[in-house]
């Protein structure tokens, strides 16, 4: 097939020829018979990845990672684990996803599984020595004699290797501590109660940092509400979102705040365009202003009044006539560097929005696939 020249291109619109196969696992009422069915099976040194897929084809049905829980997971799909199930799945399922402070809900045709409340108390990716912390903190049942003084420093050091910051807060636990024992018999002991209902007895902003070294302590950080959501806007987050709409990118990213989002519309449609983003090794916050930047919109974050205010279009767009589309017609996407190349910003291509030049480069690459001679361009 001869071509009597060639062009140079600024955007390569990638051909898209793939086959969408649907596979329906089953309804939501046959998800809950499967997962109430014994199950035994043991998996040893497998990703967590792995260990969903094996059981999802041992009872039948699907279960996925939510976004939310990859980036939640110590080494994201990649965690590894070890385990033996044996019982009915959903008990055994519970309990494997437990250690790592997951849950899994049921959808009309999959398993989802997503990250739990308690994982809000580790910043960014949790390491597994956190993990850990977090579990004794959640389960170690503590007690304080009516005789003896109560001494949270050397309790908390010795049986969860941690340090309380700042030291100061020791005080108030202490003072926490010592109003369980008040009035109490001598001898007798005080109600049970974990050190993490004891954190909340003091106020729910609390959150576990480090340790900045193998053998140093995890900080158990006692802070005040609006200083724990600055906390979370600076924790460092892996995000990875394809083909999705700015809304709920920017949507989802304020659920991992806990702040109120509020949006702005200069035009109705604004935010409904389809992008993806892959971003590595930021902050909350600047994954945030990112996505709002490259659409457009500027983005207002007060951790103070517990708000992010999002507003947009910043320039006036060129108004078009409303064009038909179809779930799955894109034919292409132009992927945007950021930062020097940490990270990009992709964006979906309909045929609609290709130049002549590139709707018949497209149609030259399908008959080159079909086996079909390409047109050859005029001119020499």
């Amino acid at each position: 097939m001869g071509v009597k020249g060639q062009r140079r291109i600024s955007v390569l619109a990638v051909l898209l020829l793939s086959l969408s196969v649907a596979c329906v696992y089953a309804d939501k009422s046959q998800l809950q018979e499967r997962l109430g069915k014994p199950m035994t099976i043991k998996l040893t040194d497998v990703t967590i990845a792995e260990a969903l897929e094996k059981i999802g084809q041992e009872a039948n049905l699907e279960i996925v990672l939510s976004d939310e829980a990859i980036w939640k997971l110590p080494q994201g799909r990649a965690t590894k684990l070890s385990v033996a199930l044996d019982g009915p799945l959903a008990e055994s399922l519970t309990e494997m996803l437990n250690a790592f402070f997951m849950r899994y809900a049921l959808g009309e045709e999959e398993i989802t599984v997503y990250s739990r409340p308690e994982l809000q108390h580790i910043l960014g990716r949790p390491s597994h020595k956190q993990l850990e912390l977090l579990r004794r903190m959640y389960t170690m049942v503590l007690v304080a004699s009516a005789r003896d003084s109560v001494e949270i420093k050397r309790l908390v050091s010795e049986s969860f290797n941690a340090l309380v910051m700042p030291v100061d807060r020791y005080r108030l636990l202490t003072t926490a501590m010592s109003t369980l024992v008040e009035g109490l018999p001598d001898g007798t002991s005080s109600p049970g109660m974990t050190l993490a209902q004891l954190l909340e007895s003091v106020g729910p902003a609390w959150y576990v940092s480090g340790p900045d070294s193998p053998n140093q302590p995890c900080e158990i950080w006692i802070v005040s509400e609006s200083d724990f959501r600055e906390a979370k806007l600076n924790q460092i987050v892996d995000i990875s979102f394809k083909d999705e709409t700015a809304e709920a990118i920017i949507q989802r990213l304020a659920d991992w705040t806990g702040m109120e989002l509020l949006v702005y519309k200069e035009e109705l449609s604004w935010l409904n365009e389809k992008i993806s983003v892959d971003m590595q090794n930021v902050t909350l916050k600047q994954a945030l202003r990112n996505v709002v930047s490259t659409v457009d919109g500027d983005v207002d974050i007060d951790a103070t009044t517990n708000s992010i205010q999002v507003k947009g279009p910043l320039h006036t767009r060129q108004s078009a006539a409303p064009k038909a589309s179809k779930s799955g017609d894109y034919v292409g996407k132009i992927s945007i560097p950021m930062d020097g190349g940490k990270y990009y910003i992709e964006f979906m291509l309909r045929e609609s929005d290709l130049t002549e030049e590139l709707k018949k480069l497209r149609a030259d690459k399908i008959k080159e696939v079909l086996g079909e001679p390409a047109e050859e361009p005029d001119g020499d």
